[in-house]
């Protein structure tokens, strides 16, 4: 039974109950496997593939925004009861989907399956911190041997820590710079829950231990209440595609959810 009591505003995570039917995913992941091999339903590639067909089949297999390439990954993160549910979590009166990750994760690669603990808005400096989160839908059972993402309770309240990145799987001499007595969690969810995450909590993840692949669905999402931020060069128009509801999904909006 998922413990529903860590909080977005206190512990910078909240883990949720069932949202989607095992069929659904199940349904999901088939199409998602394809978009991983090269197979693109919509004739739309993703934005960035991270992992290619003939690269080492036991590192992370990360892939942005699949839901271009594919229509039943597209309907499965703009689901209604999906988009009430965040608006009900973050207090919200609009959820927009701004973009979207594959995160497959091969059992037997050990070190391999580390990501490093960094925070998102590391990587988003076209945001500001308040009103942008993270939404991870399981699409597989997760659990301590799965390697699954892990919180640091409380850490949406910390400053920066520099030298953390997802990247780096070297996690041992990462957790080096943190303080003692810290709360680790680990996020682990049965196929169809979720967790989500403000963009200033650190988290990372560890080796799948496991006999099955752990696999999860990433939904960067943001609110009424998210402020851009005018940055020059690499990525300074990057966020034009709000624009484009094809791109990027207004998946609720009306009045806060209570």
């Amino acid at each position: 039974m998922i413990n529903i009591n860590y909080t977005l505003d206190n512990d910078g995570f909240t883990l949720l109950p069932k949202i989607f039917s095992s069929s659904k995913i199940d349904i999901a992941r088939k199409e998602l496997w394809k978009v991983i091999q090269g197979k693109y339903e919509t004739g739309i590639e993703p934005e960035n593939r991270f992992w290619n067909s003939g690269d080492n089949p036991k590192t992370i297999i990360k892939i942005d925004k699949p839901h271009l390439s594919n229509n039943i990954i597209y309907n499965l993160i703009c689901d209604v009861d999906f988009g009430k549910k965040l608006a009900l979590e973050t207090k919200a009166k609009k959820i927009q989907i701004w973009h979207s990750q594959s995160i497959w994760k091969p059992f037997g690669g050990g070190h391999e399956g580390n990501a490093g603990w960094h925070r998102d808005i590391q990587y988003w400096p076209f945001w500001k911190p308040n009103g942008v989160y993270t939404a991870w839908i399981a699409f597989s059972n997760v659990k301590d041997e799965s390697g699954p993402v892990r919180f640091i309770s409380g850490s949406n309240k910390w400053s920066e820590i520099q030298g953390l990145d997802f990247f780096d799987k070297d996690i041992i001499k990462q957790e080096m710079k943190f303080k003692n007595n810290i709360n680790i969690v680990n996020s682990n969810l049965k196929k169809g829950e979720i967790s989500i995450h403000t963009s200033t909590t650190y988290h990372s993840s560890g080796p799948n231990k496991s006999n099955q692949d752990r696999v999860g669905m990433v939904v960067h999402f943001c609110t009424e209440k998210s402020e851009k931020i005018m940055i020059k060069g690499k990525n300074s128009e990057y966020l034009k595609q709000l624009e484009d509801e094809s791109i990027c999904p207004i998946i609720y909006s009306g009045k806060t959810q209570k």
